[in-house]
């Protein structure tokens, strides 16, 4: 018997239920709109027509691999960012939500400062220089770069860029850190690996995701200690510098930026469930 577009989300949804999946619903619904090609508002037009038999086979592959854990983006390629559409794959971290707030705090930043040099550090998909570029428009006049030290996310920032039309206004650079880099640079953001290990062995949620983006040593904190000892030599004397970071080391991220900056104004800013998420150091 034929099924309906309404009885596969509900099918999908109970497989994904029963596999443990925290949003069973919402990834069913995502996953056949993406085997459909229909945006929200058509594929709940059309619950009661049937669901042809190869949208059927591709729609029920999706859901078998979501429900080993494979995240969505992964299976659809496309994750949604600062009202952006960024391509995706495996092997690149995938962009989360509470970034976004990075690159809140980054535009108010920049809105005054016309002709500033920004780079972004870690760039993975891209998604943080592509974001402001985005969102300041061709008027802005300054300069955003998007670092990496892995060819994997290059490529694929790269990729983004070329798609959403903004290769004259973001360059990428394959470099570690910012050994690179010879200064100065007004405005740097980072969202590098800081996770422990005991946050990620074990853990469902980030098992398809490359640990490379996920692990940050023993502590969480090495990538990000390294990247804070060589701001001082690129940042401008009236520069910024806004990490993401686990909540539970803002503290000890904020003391960093101390001891590297001690010109500097230190604030620990909060994500979207209020945790402290991002530490700023801003000269000047």
């Amino acid at each position: 018997m034929t099924q309906t577009i309404a009885g596969a989300i509900q099918s999908g949804q109970r497989h994904l239920a029963q596999a443990g999946i925290e949003t069973p619903r919402l990834d069913a619904e995502v996953l056949l709109r993406h085997v459909l090609g229909l945006d929200r508002a058509r594929l709940f037009a059309r619950l009661t027509d049937p669901l042809p038999e190869t949208a059927h086979a591709s729609f029920f592959r999706l859901v078998d691999h979501r429900a080993t854990g494979v995240p969505v983006a992964y299976l659809t390629g496309v994750r949604e960012f600062h009202g952006l559409s960024l391509q995706t794959r495996p092997g690149v971290l995938i962009p989360r939500p509470e970034t976004e707030l990075m690159v809140e705090w980054a535009l108010s930043w920049l809105a005054e400062r016309q002709r500033a040099t920004v780079i972004d550090v870690g760039t993975g998909t891209g998604a943080i220089p592509l974001a402001l570029a985005a969102s300041l428009g061709p008027v802005w006049r300054g300069r955003i770069i998007a670092a990496d030290r892995f060819p994997g996310p290059v490529a694929l920032a790269a990729a983004n860029r070329a798609q959403l039309g903004l290769g004259d206004r973001v360059d990428i650079v394959q470099g570690d850190l910012l050994a690179w880099c010879a200064g100065p640079v007004d405005l740097i953001t980072a969202n590098l690996p800081y996770l422990r290990p005991d946050q990620v062995t074990g853990n469902p949620m980030l098992a398809a995701e490359p640990a490379e983006a996920l692990l940050g040593g023993a502590d969480g904190l090495d990538l990000i200690r390294d990247l804070i000892r060589d701001t001082p030599r690129v940042l401008a004397a009236t520069g910024a510098i806004i990490l993401e970071l686990d909540p539970s080391r803002a503290e000890t991220v904020a003391t960093l930026l101390r001891s590297a900056l001690p010109e500097a104004a230190i604030s620990i800013l909060p994500d979207l469930a209020g945790r402290p998420r991002f530490a700023v150091a801003e000269l000047g």
